[in-house]
């Protein structure tokens, strides 16, 4: 109790009246000295009072404040540099009424992100499941001719394999965000693995007459996750054939240096404009200058299988021409970058 410099003050009230009340009554002796005695205890229970009055009103005031801010109401510094218990107790109170306040920020912000999500999913789900309904009616046809049925099945499988894609991919960044997505560490060869990660879309740029150019020097191993660093790759490649015109031009350049190891990935197409750069990256959003049918995951999911590398993706418009220019960072060594 002593410590509490709350209770000194009345404490040592207290004990001064106490010796007076001894002293009176050992001089007047007595009737007056058993009056004395009664003033002096009256006294110490006035100060007591008066103590303990004070201490419930600031407690009242505490729980009035906690009232307001459960309603909702702003949250004010109540934080007290005095001695005391119920300087601790506010002291306290503080930091867990901005922790569950910032935790109720953080809540609302995920639960508009997950409605967002949710929307951007359906709506991308939606489109490849009307067509396809659209279609198994027309297959069912029995007066169907042989190229229609040919045609519309070969359209059925490609929208199967754009939802197989985009679930995929949704799987992958719902993986990343839990944290559960294991990034191996082994040397890569990065020519190999810049090779491995243009072979899947080879097709898609030939049909659109594009030429892709790899300018990949071979230099020391990177110690790294092969795999999902060439889907990161895989989906920078695509995302520049989608942009370049057709007969355009895809241009992967891989330079490595003693921190890193840079992959960019550029296209002669138009650019980025302005207005999309600061959006570029956020899942499902789609540029001015998107193809049709982009899901607007690609970027996204590139850059996120980078920073759980330690890497980075970053996007600028080329200096030397029209077109854009995207760029991987890996490190050469944890902690480089």
């Amino acid at each position: 109790m002593l410590r509490n410099k709350e209770l000194i003050g009345p404490f040592v009230i207290t004990l001064a009246l106490a010796a007076a009340s001894g002293l009176v009554c050992g001089a007047l002796g007595g009737m007056a000295a058993g009056l004395a005695g009664a003033v002096c205890t009256a006294l110490a229970g006035a100060v007591w009072l008066a103590v303990t009055a004070r201490r419930y009103a600031r407690l009242r005031q505490l729980g009035e404040y906690l009232a307001s801010v459960y309603a909702g109401g702003e949250l004010l510094d109540i934080r007290d540099n005095r001695e005391g218990e119920l300087s601790l107790l506010k002291n306290d109170l503080h930091k867990i009424t901005v922790t569950l306040r910032q935790q109720s920020e953080q809540l609302a912000h995920d639960k508009q992100f997950l409605q967002g999500l949710l929307g951007s999913i359906s709506h991308q789900l939606r489109t490849p499941l009307t067509g396809m309904l659209v279609m198994a009616d027309l297959l069912a046809r029995p007066d169907l001719p042989d190229e229609k049925r040919a045609e519309f099945t070969g359209q059925l499988t490609a929208q199967l394999e754009r939802m197989q894609w985009l679930l995929e991919r949704l799987l992958t960044l719902s993986r990343l965000d839990a944290g559960c997505l294991v990034m191996e560490s082994a040397p890569v060869s990065l020519p190999a693995l810049v090779r491995r990660a243009a072979a899947p879309v080879r097709v898609a740029l030939e049909l659109r007459g594009q030429t892709l150019e790899l300018d990949c020097p071979e230099g020391p191993a990177w110690q790294g996750d092969e795999k999902w660093t060439a889907e990161a790759v895989t989906n920078l490649i695509k995302n520049a054939s989608e942009h370049a015109p057709e007969g355009g031009r895809v241009t992967v350049r891989l330079r490595q240096d003693a921190l890193a190891a840079r992959i960019t990935v550029e296209d002669n197409g138009p650019g980025i404009p302005a207005a999309d750069r600061p959006r570029l990256f956020e899942r499902f959003y789609r540029g001015s200058n998107a193809a049709p049918g982009s899901a607007g995951i690609g970027l996204a999911l590139a850059r996120e299988l980078a920073r759980a590398q330690g890497g980075e993706v970053t996007a600028a418009n080329r200096a030397d021409g029209p077109g854009a220019c995207f760029t991987l960072r890996l490190p050469m060594r944890p902690g480089a970058l």
